[in-house]
C-alpha cells in the first residue's frame, strides 16, 4: 500500500508542512511525485488542492485516520520535475516563506482550481421562526431559485450575512455545498469526419439531395468528397451554421476530433535564418573557456565581463549550440521584458522552432503553452524575464542571465527570491552551466570572481572594431550660474539640434526612481546625508523633514545650503513627462517617443515604441531606466543623462553602484554603427568618484574605490543585511508591535555584535491600506544574521495580535 506526502494550497504557516494522504487504489498509477491532487482538510474536509512531494510506503498514522486523495489533476501529469520541488524547498529555507509560496511562484501561469461554496435551500424546512437577517437570506434565496454562491449573497446582503447563515444552518433550513471550479487557459480546435459508410449514411445522402429543407446538411456532406476531415473554421468559412452540423453529430453520421493547440508567440517566417559570425580573438577565447567548463562534471559559475558592443549575445548563441548538440536546453534569462523582442529575433534566426518565449504581457493562456512545450521537449531554448527559470525541462545544460547586474531579478513581492541565487542552486542541482553576462556586472558577483570562487572572462574590444562613445560630464551648477534653469543643458541643446540636422537620432536617459526624493543644493551640489550612516536623507513633503530610513535620524529640511548658504537648495526630481514637453517646446518640428511605465502599459507597447524607433519614426526618444539596457539602434549617436544625481541619492548604499551601471549602459546606447557616439552627463556632483569613472568607462577603476568604502563600512559583500518591515491595518498596532520586535532583538543581541537600526517609519509608511515600520539589522556573515533575526522574529509573532505581519528579507536592494 502506498502513501502521498502533500503539500496543501495554504499559504498558513501552520499548514506549512507535509500532511499524509492514502492513494485509493483507482489512482495508484497516476499519483506521482510533482502532481497536482485535490484532497479533503481539515475538520469539516474542505477540498482543497495540494501537491504531492513524495510517496511511501509507510506512514506514521494509522490507516484508518488517513484520509482518501479525492482527486488527481492534469491527468497524472506532474507541474513540478524532481528539480523543481529541490528548488522550492531551497527558496522556501532562503527566503522565510512557505513552501506553497514557493511552489505558487514556480507553477505555470493559466491553471487554476478555484473553491466556491453553493447556498441551497432546503424546501422542507419551518422558515416561520426566521427572522432579520434571516429573512432577508430567505427571500434572495427563493428569488434566486432556491440556490446561490456564498460570494453573491455577500455582495447582495454584505459580509454580515454569514452569521445569518451559520444560524439558518443550525436550524437545517439551509445546506453549504462545497464547489471546485477548474479552468485551464487552453486553445482547442475541433475537427469532423464521416464515421463510417454505413446504410445510414446512404440513406442520409439520398434524403439530403431531394429534401429542399435539409439543403445545409446537403452542403456539409459535400465538404467530405474532397477531404477526409474537415475543421470547424473550414466549416464556418463555408457559410455552414452550427444546425446541420450538430444533426449529423447526433445521427452518428459524423464523428469528432477534439485537438488541444498550443499557441505560437511569433512566426517564423518573420525571421531570416542566421548562420554564426567568426568571432574575434575575444569571443573565440571566451567560448573555448565556456565549452571547456560544460564538459566538466564539476562546473564553475562564470562570469562575463565585457564593455557594451564587445558581442557577449553571440557568445551566447556559440555556447547554446554546443548545448543543444548535446541533446541539452538552455534558460536565457533577461532584465525586463522591453529586451526581449530584439533577443528573441538574434536567437529565432539562429535557432528557428527550438526557441520560445515567456513574459508577463504574453496572455496567461500563451504562457502556459510556452511551459507544456519546454515539458513535452517541443523547444530547447526559453527566453524571458526571471519566470522563465522555471521551466519544466528535462536535461537542463546551461542558464545563461543576460546583464546580471540588473535589479528586476529579484522578486518585489513573497517570496522575495533572487533569481541569480536561485539559478545558481539549480545550476549545481542539475549540473547545469551557469553563465552570467554584463557590461557592469553587480560588485558582489565581481569580487566572487577576483577571489576565484566564479570564472572571470574578459572582452576589452568592441566587435568590428567600433570605438567607444565619447562621455563629457556637463556640470549643471555652472548653467545655473549663467543663468539656465532649464532641465538642459546649453551643449546638450546645440549637440540635439546637430542630430537633428544630420537626420540621426538622440536618446534622452531620466535614471529617476518615482518615490525618491532627495534635498540637494543647485548652486553647489551638496547633498544633504546622513553623518552616521552616509546614505542621502529622504525628503518628506507632510512634515517637510529629512530622514535617513536606515537609522532614523531625522533633520529639519534646510531653507539654505549648509555648504555655500545659497537659497537654491530644494528637493531633487523630473518625470518624464517634463521632460518630453520640455523637447517638443526646444524642438518643434522633431518627432519624439516617450518611454515609461505609462506609455507601455498595453499587451505590446514597448515592442511597438522600440520598433518605431528603431525604424526612424521618431527622432528622439525619451525614457527611464527601460531605454538603458541592450538595446541596438544603429542611427542613436547621441544620448543625454539628463539628471545622474536622482539614481545617485536615493538612500540606499547601492546607489552608487547603480548609478554607475546606468550611466554606462545608457551611454552604450550611443554610437554602436559606424559613427561615433556621444554622451552628455548632467550633473550637480561633477567629481564624485561614480561619475567620473562611468564618463571614463572605467569600471575597475569604481570597482577599486567603492570596494574600499564597502569593506569600511562593512556593506556586501563584507557584510550582509536583514530587513523586518512590520505591517498593519492599525497604525498604533504596528508601532507597539515593531517596539517589541526591536526589544526582543536587543535582548537577543547581548553578547553578539550585530547593529540594529530602527525601528523606523518606511520609506513608504502606507502601502496597500497597511501601515508599515520597517527595522534594519546589519552583521557581518549573512547566514548567522538571518538565522538570528529570523528566531526574533518567531519570538515576535508569539507576543503581539492578530493583524500584525512580519516580512524578513535577506539584503534589500532598497528599503521602502
Amino acid at each position: 500500500m502506498r502513501y502521498a506526502r502533500v503539500i496543501v494550497g495554504m499559504n498558513h504557516p501552520q499548514t506549512d508542512r507535509v500532511f499524509d494522504y492514502h492513494i485509493p487504489e483507482a489512482f495508484q498509477d497516476e499519483a506521482k511525485e510533482g502532481v497536482r491532487v485535490i484532497v479533503p482538510f481539515g475538520r469539516r474536509n474542505t477540498k482543497t488542492e495540494g501537491y504531492i512531494l513524495s510517496l511511501a510506503e509507510e506512514s506514521e498514522i494509522p490507516l484508518e485516520k488517513l484520509k482518501d486523495i479525492l482527486e488527481i489533476l492534469d491527468d497524472g501529469r506532474p507541474i513540478f520535475t524532481p528539480q523543481m520541488l529541490h528548488l522550492a524547498q531551497w527558496m522556501k529555507e532562503h527566503y522565510f516563506c512557505t513552501l506553497n509560496q514557493c511552489l505558487q511562484a514556480i507553477m505555470p501561469t493559466g491553471i487554476k482550481t478555484k473553491s466556491t461554496w453553493q447556498v441551497l435551500l432546503n424546501e422542507a424546512a419551518d422558515v416561520s421562526a426566521c427572522k432579520g437577517g434571516e429573512l432577508a437570506v430567505l427571500e434572495a434565496l427563493k428569488e434566486m431559485g432556491g440556490s446561490s454562491a456564498l460570494s453573491e449573497l455577500e455582495k447582495l446582503l454584505g459580509s454580515g450575512v454569514k452569521n445569518a447563515i451559520q444560524q439558518m444552518q443550525k436550524k437545517k433550513i439551509l445546506f453549504l455545498k462545497q464547489k471546485m471550479i477548474r479552468s485551464e487557459y487552453k486553445m482547442e480546435q475541433r475537427f469532423y469526419s464521416i464515421n463510417n459508410h454505413t446504410s445510414l449514411w446512404e440513406n442520409t445522402i439520398k434524403k439530403v439531395e431531394t429534401d429542399k429543407r435539409l439543403s445545409g446538411q446537403k452542403k456539409l456532406l459535400h465538404l467530405f468528397k474532397e477531404k477526409s476531415e474537415i475543421s470547424l473554421e473550414e466549416i464556418k468559412k463555408s457559410g455552414i451554421g452550427e444546425s446541420p452540423l450538430k444533426t449529423l453529430l447526433k445521427k452518428g453520421i459524423l464523428k469528432e476530433r477534439i485537438e488541444q493547440i498550443k499557441r505560437a508567440v511569433f512566426s517564423l517566417e518573420d525571421y531570416e535564418k542566421t548562420t554564426p559570425f567568426f568571432p574575434t580573438a575575444e569571443q573565440r577565447a571566451a567560448i573555448e573557456e565556456i565549452e571547456y567548463q560544460i564538459d566538466l562534471e564539476k562546473k564553475k559559475t562564470i562570469l562575463l565581463h565585457g564593455i557594451t558592443g564587445s558581442g557577449k549575445t553571440e557568445i551566447y548563441m556559440q555556447s547554446i549550440a554546443k548545448i543543444l548538440a548535446m541533446g541539452k536546453q538552455a534558460v536565457v534569462l533577461v532584465p525586463e521584458i522591453s529586451l526581449t523582442p530584439q533577443m528573441m529575433e538574434r536567437f529565432i534566426s539562429r535557432f528557428g522552432q527550438a526557441v520560445s518565449i515567456t513574459h508577463s504581457r504574453l496572455s496567461a493562456g500563451e504562457r502556459l503553452d510556452q511551459w507544456k512545450k519546454a515539458r513535452d521537449g517541443e523547444i530547447s531554448v526559453m527566453i524571458g524575464p526571471r519566470s522563465a527559470l522555471f521551466m519544466p525541462f528535462s536535461d537542463l545544460g546551461m542558464i545563461i542571465i543576460d546583464e546580471v547586474h540588473d535589479n528586476s531579478y529579484i522578486s518585489d513581492i513573497t517570496p522575495k527570491y533572487d533569481a541569480r541565487e536561485a539559478a545558481k542552486f539549480l545550476a549545481e542541482d542539475t549540473g547545469a552551466v551557469l553563465l552570467m553576462g554584463s557590461a557592469t556586472p553587480d560588485l558582489v558577483s565581481y569580487h566572487k570572481a577576483r577571489q576565484g570562487e566564479y570564472l572571470l572572462l574578459e572582452l576589452k574590444e568592441r566587435t568590428g572594431g567600433g570605438t567607444p562613445p565619447k562621455m563629457q560630464i556637463v556640470d549643471m551648477c555652472k548653467e545655473l550660474e549663467e543663468g539656465n534653469r532649464s532641465a538642459f543643458s546649453h551643449i546638450l541643446q546645440q549637440e540635439i539640434a546637430i542630430n537633428l540636422e544630420k537626420g540621426q537620432q538622440t536618446m534622452l536617459f531620466l535614471n529617476r526612481r518615482g518615490f525618491a526624493t532627495f534635498v540637494s543644493c543647485r548652486s553647489c551640489g551638496h547633498v544633504m546625508r546622513c553623518p552616521e550612516c552616509g546614505i542621502s536623507y529622504t525628503y518628506h513633503a507632510k512634515e517637510d523633514v529629512l530622514m535617513c530610513h536606515y537609522c532614523g535620524k531625522t533633520v529639519e529640511s534646510p531653507r539654505n545650503c549648509p555648504e555655500c548658504g545659497s537659497k537654491y537648495i530644494r528637493y531633487f526630481g523630473t518625470g518624464t513627462q517634463k521632460i518630453e514637453e520640455e523637447v517638443r517646446r526646444l524642438f518643434p518640428r522633431a518627432n519624439v517617443l516617450r518611454m515609461d511605465l505609462d506609455t507601455t502599459m498595453g499587451k505590446n507597447s514597448h515592442n511597438q515604441i522600440l520598433e518605431a524607433f528603431r525604424k526612424g519614426q521618431a527622432d528622439i526618444l525619451v525614457g527611464t531606466q527601460m531605454i538603458a539596457k541592450g538595446h541596438d539602434f544603429p542611427n542613436v549617436t547621441l544620448v543625454g543623462i539628463m539628471a545622474a544625481d536622482t539614481s545617485l541619492n536615493t538612500g540606499s548604499f547601492y546607489a552608487s553602484e547603480n548609478t554607475f551601471q546606468l550611466i554606462t549602459q545608457a551611454g552604450g546606447r550611443a554610437g554602436r554603427a559606424d559613427d561615433s557616439g556621444r554622451v552628455y552627463i548632467q550633473t550637480y556632483q561633477p567629481k564624485h568618484y561614480c561619475i567620473t569613472h562611468a564618463a571614463e568607462q572605467n569600471y575597475k577603476g569604481f570597482y577599486e574605490e567603492e570596494i574600499l568604502l564597502r569593506e569600511m563600512m562593512g556593506y556586501p559583500p563584507f557584510g550582509a543585511f536583514c530587513s523586518v518591515v512590520v505591517s498593519g491595518e492599525v497604525e498604533e498596532d504596528i508601532a507597539k508591535a515593531a517596539d517589541v520586535l526591536g526589544g526582543i532583538l536587543q535582548t537577543e543581541n547581548r553578547g553578539n555584535s550585530y547593529f540594529i537600526m530602527g525601528p523606523v517609519p518606511a520609506m513608504l509608511f502606507k502601502f496597500r491600506g497597511e501601515y508599515r515600520q520597517r527595522i534594519l539589522i546589519q552583521g557581518h556573515d549573512e547566514d548567522p544574521l538571518v538565522q538570528f533575526v529570523a528566531k526574533c522574529v518567531e519570538k515576535g509573532e508569539q507576543k503581539v495580535g492578530k493583524g500584525i505581519h512580519f516580512q524578513l528579507t535577506r539584503n534589500p536592494l532598497n528599503i521602502v
